[in-house]
């Protein structure tokens, strides 16, 4: 599915964005003048723009409803936990944003502040439609849609998300594909059963490591660079998003979740 592009100097209509994020997925703006105001100031303009999209949703126990994107050298993957992707600078798997949660939200956007100027960070998106497809394609992946729809997976939740500040563990639990929606991360599955074995049949074991093999090799995915000033918006529900390993610690996103406005 071919990412929309439309210039930010044409005009934001919330309404074509949210029509964009039903139909095609996600949309991209180009042109977001990111040099001359400060931080703040971009913070303040894109939480305007999102939340004449949608209802802006807090990332954390705090209430941030703008996070900012971008890698720490210094943070470490944890013994019994997991690193958010926007914490570090290694390759992110294709993926849908807050799986861990009891609700992920709807959308989310994601304004590129300052991009990788090592070659790297390109993003990927996979939508939902393409990669039901690739699963049909064969008796095995139609098998494996039944298995991944009507059975619980565990979530690992990342440190930086955590209710509780001990080391612990903390889990959410549900279908990774339901109602025409996905949830999925790679690594948060495979830490919650690599510490907790009983929590997936062999069945529910084999679907997500052929659904992971399905999603990592797909023809479907769409691959481009994030460049300055640029404001994507994703369909958390139908899309996939990852990016490539990058070496420029000095990259920075700026991202706002949001749900669906209430009619």
């Amino acid at each position: 599915m071919k990412l929309p592009i439309y210039h930010i100097s044409d005009g934001f209509h919330a309404r074509a964005i949210s029509s964009h994020l039903l139909n095609e997925g996600s949309v991209l703006l180009k042109g977001f003048d990111v040099q001359q105001a400060p931080i703040s100031e971009h913070k303040s303009s894109l939480l305007e723009m999102c939340s004449a999209v949608g209802d802006p949703v807090s990332h954390d126990a705090q209430g941030t409803l703008v996070w900012d994107i971008r890698s720490n050298p210094d943070v470490q993957t944890l013994k019994n936990g997991i690193v958010t992707y926007s914490e570090h600078n290694h390759e992110a798997d294709l993926h849908t944003d807050s799986q861990y949660s009891e609700y992920p939200e709807d959308y989310f956007a994601l304004l590129t502040l300052r991009q990788a100027t090592c070659g790297g960070g390109w993003s990927y998106l996979l939508s939902l439609a393409d990669l039901i497809q690739d699963l049909n394609n064969t008796t095995t992946g139609r098998e494996m849609i039944d298995v991944l729809s009507t059975t619980d997976y565990p979530f690992i939740m990342p440190r930086v998300f955590k209710l509780n500040n001990d080391d612990k563990p903390e889990y959410n639990f549900g279908p990774i594909l339901r109602d025409q929606e996905i949830r999925f991360r790679i690594d948060t599955i495979q830490k919650a059963i690599e510490l907790n074995p009983h929590f997936c049949t062999e069945i529910q074991v084999s679907a997500f490591n052929y659904l992971k093999d399905v999603v990592t090799s797909s023809d479907h995915i769409e691959k481009f660079l994030l460049e300055d000033g640029d404001l994507i918006f994703i369909n958390n529900k139908t899309m996939l998003h990852g990016r490539s390993q990058f070496t420029d610690h000095s990259r920075h996103l700026l991202r706002v979740r949001m749900n669906k406005q209430k009619s």
